[in-house]
């Protein structure tokens, strides 16, 4: 019975995420209503509040969903027996996976322009969470030590990739109708191709 009860909250949770959702992308952060929300998600206004309290816990918990996908994509460990290119396409595939579906694709438009409204809102969202290109750190730092990268800064090489994978492939699609798989394909793999022409050492 108890397991019942928490597979019964646990999908009226989900609902209610999926209709906050959906709100959120349709009418924006301030013109989103718990009424909607709750109208959205089928339950009362007074379910919603009871599952998150409020409004804007209810926007983080989404982001918090959304980041921790990406996040657990992010979970790269270099491997020495594998190409550095071959390794950078998957971190490049964790950023590319928020807008990689349409549903996520409108959720990072929203979020973003959402942000691009409230700058303070923006600062103040992502502060709460490490920067995307934190696993990239490690990863970088394992391969320098392995000495098949060479930086004086590995910050700055991980903040410069993720640059250019933003750059190149994410605003674009976030501007367009999305990704275009087969149009991608070309312009990552040149991304790469240039990074680690910088990047790559010749000592080994």
């Amino acid at each position: 019975m108890a397991q019942q009860k928490e597979r019964d909250k646990s999908k009226k949770r989900a609902a209610i995420m999926d209709g906050a959702t959906d709100v959120f992308i349709s009418m924006g952060y301030e013109n989103a209503s718990m009424d909607r929300i709750a109208e959205a998600a089928n339950v009362s206004k007074r379910t919603v509040y009871n599952h998150f309290g409020s409004k804007e816990n209810l926007f983080e918990v989404i982001v918090d969903d959304l980041l921790a996908q990406r996040q657990n994509l992010n979970k790269i460990k270099y491997d020495p027996d594998k190409s550095l290119d071959e390794q950078l396409i998957s971190f490049a595939e964790a950023e590319i996976f928020l807008i990689d579906s349409p549903r996520r694709l409108e959720l990072s438009r929203f979020l973003t322009i959402t942000f691009l409204k409230d700058l303070n809102f923006q600062r103040k969202t992502v502060a709460k969470y490490p920067p995307a290109y934190s696993m990239l750190i490690e990863w970088l730092t394992d391969a320098k030590n392995d000495g098949r990268i060479d930086t004086d800064n590995i910050i700055l090489a991980a903040r410069i990739f993720y640059s250019m994978v933003v750059g190149a492939i994410t605003w674009p699609a976030l501007f367009s109708d999305g990704i275009d798989r087969k149009a991608a394909a070309p312009i990552l793999n040149e991304m790469i191709a240039v990074y680690l022409s910088k990047y790559e050492s010749n000592k080994k």
